[in-house]
C-alpha cells in the first residue's frame, strides 16, 4: 500500500473512532433522559440571559486575542490587534464546525505564519497560547477545589441516587480491577487499530511525537523565561476570563433551575474543559456534556435533564460565538494582503 494511501486510511480511521466515541458518549447520556422534562427546562430559559452568556463569551474571544497579541509582541512579531482577534475567531470556527479536517490551532499557526517571516516563532506563539489556556484552566480547577471543596465529604462519596454510577457498579458487581483491566484492553485495541500494520512504527512515532512536543514546550518557556511579567499577566488574565465565563454559566444554570452553589461551577467546569481538550471525540462532543451531567448529578441535587440543558446551552454558546469566524473566512479578512 502506498504511503499516501496509508496515511489517508489512518486519518479516516481516526475520524471514525472519534466520531464513534462521540456517538457512544451521546447515546449513554441521552438514553435515560426524559425529553419532555428537558423541553420544559428550556421553556424556563430567559432569552436575555442566554444572549448575555453569548456576549460574554464573544468578549472573551477578544480578550484571548489580546493575550495572544501580547505574546506575539514579546516574540517581536508585530501584527495588528484586530488581526489577532480575527484569527482567534477563525480558529474557533474551524474547531466547532470542521474538527475532522484541521484543528483551530493549526489554522491559526498557518495564517499567522503568513504575516511574518518568523514562522517557527509564530507557531510557538500559538502553542504558548494553548499551553497558557490549559494551564490556567488546571490552576483554576485545582485552586477552586482547595478553596471551596476541600473537606466537603460530598466530593469523596458517590451519591446514592438510583441512577448513580456507584449504584450501577454495585448492582452489576463491577470491581475496580475489572474496570482497570477493561480500560487497558480498550487502550490496547485502539492502539492496534490506529496502526494495524506496524505497531512498533506506531510506538516510535508516538514517542517521537512526545519528545517533539516536550521540545516545543521547552522552546516556549525559553521564549518567555526572560518575560516573567508576561507569563504572570497571561495566567491571571486567563483566570479572570474563565471566571467571567463560569459566572455567566452559573447565572444561566440558576435561570434553568439548578440551585447548586457557585463553588461547584468553579470546580466542575474547568475539570470538564481540561478533559474535553483531549482529542478523543469530535470537538469534545459527548465528553463535555457527559462530564457535566455526571458531576452535577453525582455531587449535587441537580437532575440530569436540567444539567443537560445547561450543557447544551454551553455548546450552543460556543457554536454561535464562533460564527464570526465564518465571516472572516468568507471575506478573507484573515489573509495577508500580499497573498
Amino acid at each position: 500500500m502506498a504511503k499516501d494511501e496509508k496515511q489517508s486510511l489512518k486519518k479516516h480511521l481516526s475520524l471514525v473512532l472519534r466520531l464513534g466515541i462521540a456517538v457512544l458518549a451521546c447515546w449513554i447520556i441521552f438514553k435515560d433522559l426524559n425529553f419532555a422534562q428537558l423541553g420544559e427546562t428550556f421553556k424556563h430559559l430567559n432569552g436575555f440571559v442566554f444572549l448575555a452568556a453569548i456576549l460574554i463569551f464573544v468578549l472573551g474571544q477578544f480578550m484571548i486575542g489580546f493575550r495572544w497579541w501580547v505574546f506575539l509582541k514579546a516574540q517581536k512579531i508585530a501584527i495588528p490587534f484586530f488581526m489577532a482577534v480575527k484569527l482567534i475567531f477563525l480558529g474557533n470556527f474551524f474547531t466547532n464546525f470542521m474538527p475532522s479536517a484541521v484543528g483551530g490551532d493549526l489554522v491559526r499557526a498557518w495564517y499567522i505564519s503568513r504575516h511574518t517571516h518568523k514562522k517557527l516563532q509564530a507557531a510557538l506563539g500559538v502553542l504558548a497560547d494553548r499551553v497558557m489556556g490549559l494551564g490556567a484552566t488546571f490552576i483554576l480547577a485545582f485552586s477552586s477545589y482547595l478553596l471551596f471543596m476541600r473537606g466537603h465529604e460530598e466530593m469523596f462519596q458517590m451519591s446514592r441516587k438510583e441512577n448513580g454510577l456507584g449504584t450501577f457498579l454495585e448492582q452489576h458487581h463491577v470491581s475496580s480491577h475489572m474496570l482497570l483491566t477493561g480500560g487497558v484492553i480498550l487502550i490496547g485495541v485502539l492502539f492496534i487499530i490506529a496502526d494495524i500494520w506496524d505497531l512498533k512504527r506506531f510506538y516510535r512515532k508516538l514517542t517521537g511525537f512526545i519528545r517533539h512536543s516536550l521540545e516545543q514546550i521547552r522552546e516556549v518557556f525559553l521564549v518567555y523565561y526572560h518575560h516573567p511579567l508576561i507569563l504572570m499577566f497571561g495566567l491571571s488574565f486567563t483566570i479572570l476570563l474563565q471566571s467571567m465565563v463560569i459566572l455567566s454559566l452559573w447565572y444561566l444554570g440558576h435561570d434553568l433551575g439548578i440551585v447548586s452553589p457557585l463553588r461547584f461551577y468553579f470546580v466542575f467546569f474547568p475539570m470538564v474543559w481540561v478533559i474535553g481538550s483531549i482529542p478523543i471525540s469530535i470537538a469534545g462532543l459527548g465528553i463535555l456534556e457527559g462530564g457535566l451531567v455526571f458531576l452535577f448529578v453525582q455531587f449535587t441535587d441537580a437532575n440530569p435533564e436540567t444539567v443537560m440543558a445547561l450543557a447544551l446551552c454551553q455548546r450552543l454558546t460556543w457554536i454561535i460565538a464562533s460564527l464570526p469566524g465564518l465571516v472572516v473566512h468568507l471575506t478573507g479578512a484573515h489573509r495577508n494582503k500580499e497573498d
